[in-house]
């Protein structure tokens, strides 16, 4: 049984990691799938894992090592009690609730009780190791922990994601605690006689002398160390799920290489030098800043691999300055607690406060900035100590402070430009929203231009002449302007849009139509009615509701639609909760019966063709592709649309079969998404 004890600590890191994706995956489609339903979970288990960290350290310094056991033990059970872990779908959001709060209400009662007690077994575990195996450092249980986390991030997306339910998944993590509260109870008994007399654990934790009480100064760098680390794998992260899709691979890869950065550093010290990784942070600086400047045009080839790379090297320089600096093992649990502090500093930074602060993703800079000064404040040297090594100045000084000045230069442009006539940039929790008034692409004229990220969400002509033209992928020849063109001389339509952009498909509306539009983000709303006219121009009924259109599609169960156009896939950011069969289930139920279904599936980096044919089949649909090539004489991109009707009757029409061809897919197999069930990397081109 000597082998209990750190296996325990192994297991509950595993457990601790990998119910992250796993609960975040679940409630993702009730907030309507935004990048920041990652970033506010991640600031929750931050929080809890600084709640864990403190009662660690609570229960080590003020009670006796056997009362511990018991504290520890009973939580345990209680924790127990409350699986499964998954939430009820008592606890869904009504849609008009804001959104961050509501977040933290379900996970708080989901998961909240078995996370704790995790985070603070860790700790506690790595602290009767040090009581029991005196000499012993208890720093190579915290590289043992850090290694069980990115096992259980990185079996998440390719072990366990694409093979089994998230039902199952839940079950089997809960069955996992079970197993990990027994293992932690054979690890008591294991270390039950060492514990001896119930005397304080602070009186000594191993052979050594005590060490000195860290000061305010030491906790002050701790606290920065662990801030600047968690604040920038959340903003690296939010970088790159605005522009490919918030799915559980692309918060693992940030996630995993920051645990990977903690496991190299605390393992052994060989493996983070100055020497080495200056010159390295000093490059990953500048090339960080230059993707941070281009935004969406990075692109995903390109800026994955940068911003992982980089994120990378400065944890490698956060964690690897953190494990030169930490503490003797009398003072491990306080150590870990200011390092659960600092990450939930860097967490609020980024999920609550730069919202609020920046109108773009300007967090990164920021986080740049401050990683450029604490590399100078470490290399700077007293002149005493130059006049020792016989040098003037640390060779990497001169680069580091040429590096800080150009962030900060750009930076201060990236201000100066947003506040330029004829562009405006509104962010919120479901990112950031820019309205550019720019000339048009054939240079006839202005263009007014709406963008989410890299993502075109519709443009109009500032000419009266043309300004209630349909374009961007909404022409006349486009998928959904051959069936409302077919469709015209019909008696008037309800149609109902999921997404509303700038509003461009409201130029096809005739008297008498209803058009109402389900827009999950209120600023998009904002904009459309200030900045375009689609809206307001349209001849149609334009009837607006705010929140996710599935939530407010199930509350409206009388409603039918002679058309419903999902329009919500053209950001590579796709909200996968609306293209599974329980989704399609409940859009038929609201569509006449010989009503279309009008999917607007344009994405660089995905191909949804599969999991249209694969639903279609499970459920008996007709389906027809229609795709249009970009033009610029009509502010025309390049646009995939697929239409599915619960017959090939509906799909017959002569302007819309002439124009239609069967559903393409590129030699893959039909693929099935449902409520329970998702595979990001089936789709990927």
């Amino acid at each position: 049984m000597k082998f209990a004890l750190p296996t325990s600590v192994f297991l509950g890191a595993f457990l601790l990691f990998q119910v992250q994706p796993l609960v975040a995956k679940s409630i993702l489609p009730w907030f309507g799938g935004a990048p920041a339903v990652w970033t506010t979970c991640m600031l929750f288990f931050q929080a809890l894992l600084l709640g864990g960290y403190a009662y660690a350290h609570a229960s080590t310094t003020k009670l006796t090592p056997r009362t511990q056991a018991v504290v520890q033990l009973a939580l345990l059970a209680l924790a127990a009690a409350t699986l499964p872990i998954l939430p009820s779908d008592a606890s869904r959001p009504t849609g008009d609730e804001a959104p961050v709060p509501a977040i933290l209400r379900v996970l708080a009662s989901s998961i909240g009780l078995p996370y704790f007690a995790l985070a603070g077994s860790g700790p506690l575990l790595q602290a009767w190791f040090a009581r029991s195996r005196r000499g012993a450092s208890p720093y190579r249980l915290y590289a043992l922990s850090n290694a069980g986390s990115l096992l259980g991030l990185v079996g998440y997306p390719f072990a366990i994601e694409p093979w089994l339910s998230t039902r199952t998944q839940a079950w089997l993590w809960s069955a996992s605690f079970v197993g990990f509260a027994l293992l932690s109870a054979l690890a008591v008994r294991a270390a039950w006689s060492t514990f001896g007399a119930p005397t304080a654990t602070n009186t000594s934790l191993g052979a050594a002398p005590a060490s000195p009480k860290p000061t305010w100064r030491q906790r002050a760098s701790w606290t920065g160390l662990a801030a600047t680390a968690s604040a920038l794998l959340l903003a690296v992260t939010n970088q790159m799920c605005q522009e490919v899709a918030v799915v559980p691979l692309l918060w693992v890869v940030p996630l995993a290489l920051y645990l990977v950065t903690f496991v190299l550093c605390f393992e052994s010290e060989r493996w983070y030098s100055r020497s080495w990784n200056l010159p390295v942070l000093i490059l990953s600086l500048t090339v960080l800043t230059q993707a941070a400047a281009l935004g969406a045009k990075v692109g995903i080839w390109y800026g994955v691999p940068i911003y992982s790379l980089g994120l990378f090297v400065i944890c490698m320089f956060c964690h690897g300055e953190l494990a030169a600096r930490r503490p003797g093992p009398e003072h491990l649990t306080g150590f870990y607690l200011t390092l659960a502090l600092g990450g939930v500093l860097g967490g609020l930074f980024v999920a609550l406060l730069a919202p609020l602060v920046f109108d773009g993703f300007d967090e990164l800079y920021v986080v740049l900035f401050v990683v450029g000064l604490l590399a100078l404040a470490f290399v700077w040297e007293p002149r005493a100590v130059r006049v020792a090594k016989r040098r003037t100045w640390h060779p990497a000084l001169p680069a580091l402070v040429a590096v800080v000045l150009i962030i900060g230069a750009l930076f201060t442009m990236r201000m100066l430009v947003r506040s330029q006539p004829g562009s405006s940039e509104t962010r919120n929790f479901f990112g950031i929203l820019r309205v550019q008034d720019l000339p048009t692409p054939d240079g006839s004229g202005a263009m007014r231009y709406l963008t989410h990220g890299g993502t075109r969400h519709g443009q109009q002509y500032q000419d009266d002449a043309r300004r209630r033209e349909p374009t961007t992928y909404y022409g006349s020849s486009s998928g959904i302007g051959v069936l409302l063109g077919e469709l015209a001389s019909a008696p008037p339509l309800r149609v109902g849009l999921v997404g509303l952009g700038a509003g461009v498909i409201a130029a096809f509306g005739r008297p008498g139509d209803v058009y109402r539009y389900y827009e999950i983000n209120p600023a998009v709303i904002t904009i459309a009615k200030r900045d375009f006219t689609f809206l307001a121009d349209s001849r149609a009924t334009i009837e607006m509701v705010e929140g996710d259109a599935r939530l407010a599609l199930e509350r409206e169960r009388d409603r039918r639609f002679d058309v419903l156009v999902l329009d919500a896939f053209s950001s590579d950011a796709i909200p996968l909760h609306l293209l599974t069969v329980e989704a399609f289930e409940l859009f038929l139920a609201r569509l006449e019966p010989d009503g279309v279904l009008a999917l607007h599936l344009t994405s660089r980096h995905l191909d949804l063709g599969p999991v249209v044919a694969g639903i279609a089949g499970e459920l008996g649909l007709a389906t027809i592709e229609i795709t249009t090539p970009e033009d610029d004489s009509r502010a025309l991109l390049d646009a995939r649309w697929i239409l599915v009707a619960r017959s090939s009757a509906a799909l017959e029409r002569p302007r819309v079969a002439a124009a239609g061809r069967p559903l393409e897919l590129a030699g893959k197999s039909p693929l099935v998404f449902t409520d329970d069930y998702s595979n990001l990397f089936a789709v990927l081109k």
